[in-house]
């Protein structure tokens, strides 16, 4: 009695102490948003970044570290609205700083516009990272994978968790939505507007080779991809699941090549059956 009661309260602490560490195992992505003012990914495994400094002002080049651009991708010198100042693979909070070079969906000025451009991954991922600055509502990012849509992510559901005053860590830590506002090199520029690290994290299987993000004024810098299966961190902001499309067919492993076909199989099963039942009755009358 002991041990199971032992066992019971070791299952007990276990639910209340593990974290939160992710919103679904089923196919498709989880959304998490990193710490305020982390510009960069905290991802170290299987990583590719792109943070557009080598790169001139004025459209973006076909390719980049990540992959190949397809649409309309510009590229804009540091301003109130884009331009990390960290590191792609930098995740530690940061104020003040410079800026840098950023990409966007707008136009050379700036003035918002529906486009949108496309990267084709040099390899399949699981992870996508982004420093989402100066967040548009309508912003977009569509995961796809041999040109079949895997998911379709809005920023609906990070501006809805943005409305309240805190958010939850999947440490179980409180942070001040407030602390997601305005341009981390100094609040004052673009206030009101959400500066955040954008975590996405494919689940059940899922994997993309292909993105597409949409929108007006879709500024976007340090974007990082890995081909690995990554887990979000204890000071990560779990905002919501989007269920997958197009999941790919269960694959059922063959039988190993033993010589024996099924019908042989289940022959031999009912044998070993029928030579038990004899043996507990022989067993029986012994008594």
């Amino acid at each position: 009695m002991r041990s199971i009661a032992l066992a019971t309260a070791t299952a007990a602490l276990l639910l209340v102490s593990a974290p939160a560490s992710a919103l679904s195992t089923d196919f498709g992505v989880d959304i998490y948003m990193s710490s305020p003012k982390v510009q960069g990914t905290a991802v170290t495994t299987g990583l590719t970044t792109e943070d557009f400094n080598a790169i001139s002002a004025g459209a973006c080049p076909a390719t980049i570290a990540i992959g190949t651009i397809t649409g309309n991708c510009t590229v804009g010198l540091v301003a109130s609205y884009g331009g990390a100042s960290t590191n792609a693979n930098d995740a530690t909070p940061t104020t003040t700083g410079s800026g840098s070079n950023y990409a966007s969906t707008a136009t050379d000025g700036g003035t918002p516009a529906a486009f949108e451009f496309s990267v084709d991954l040099a390899e399949p991922a699981k992870y996508l990272g982004l420093w989402w600055s100066a967040g548009s509502p309508g912003n977009t990012i569509e995961l796809y994978s041999d040109g079949e849509l895997v998911a379709s992510i809005t920023v609906d559901g990070i501006l809805d968790l943005l409305s309240g005053t805190t958010v939850t860590t999947v440490g179980g830590g409180s942070v001040d939505t407030e602390d997601y506002d305005g341009n981390p090199r100094d609040t004052s520029l673009s206030p009101g507007e959400p500066f955040l690290y954008l975590n996405l994290y494919a689940t059940g299987g899922a994997a993309f080779d292909s993105i597409s993000l949409i929108g007006g004024g879709f500024e976007l810098d340090n974007i990082a991809v890995s081909n690995l299966p990554q887990v979000p961190g204890s000071t990560e902001v779990p905002v919501e699941f989007i269920a997958g499309e197009n999941e790919p067919p269960a694959v059922t492993p063959p039988l190993a090549e033993t010589g024996f076909d099924g019908q042989t199989v289940l022959g031999l099963g009912l044998i070993a059956v029928a030579a038990g039942a004899v043996a507990l009755r022989r067993k029986s009358a012994l008594r």
